[in-house]
């Protein structure tokens, strides 16, 4: 397993975000974890973007989606809205997974996270990377 740091801790719902690509040649699944801290809510959507090498064209690609700990459950490519921030205590997480399997029938090496922005959002958050299942070792 390996954890990569794709937003560290800040402000950044308030613009659009779009990670860096995870090549998939060595691992069979990446979770994206999503962490939001309290203020003011919002909605952004989560989408992920695969494609076939440096300069194949990106498209959406279908994901499996969970809140904190609750149970996965399939996404289409036109992705899923999600609410960051909120009242004391209302500290969320969610989990998006990409696995070999939901990728088979697609021709695709690399994806990327993207949210649309919340528009004037000071809510902190993050986002990682966990990837795991490796083909081999590094």
């Amino acid at each position: 397993m390996k954890i990569v740091d794709l937003k560290l801790p800040g402000t950044i719902f308030s613009s659009p975000i779009s990670t860096s690509e995870i090549e998939l040649k060595n691992y069979g699944e990446v979770t994206f974890l999503i962490e939001s801290g309290e203020g003011l809510d919002g909605t952004s959507t989560v989408t992920i973007q695969g494609r076939n090498g440096e300069d194949g064209v990106p498209f959406n690609v279908p994901f499996l989606f969970a809140e904190k700990n609750g149970e996965f459950t399939e996404v289409e490519e036109s992705g899923k809205a999600i609410t960051i921030g909120g009242t004391s205590g209302a500290v969320k997480f969610y989990r998006v997974k990409v696995t070999d399997t939901l990728l088979a029938s697609k021709e695709v090496d690399r994806i990327k996270l993207n949210l649309t922005e919340v528009e004037g959002s000071t809510v902190v958050g993050a986002i990682y990377a966990i990837l795991d299942k490796p083909r081999y070792s590094e």
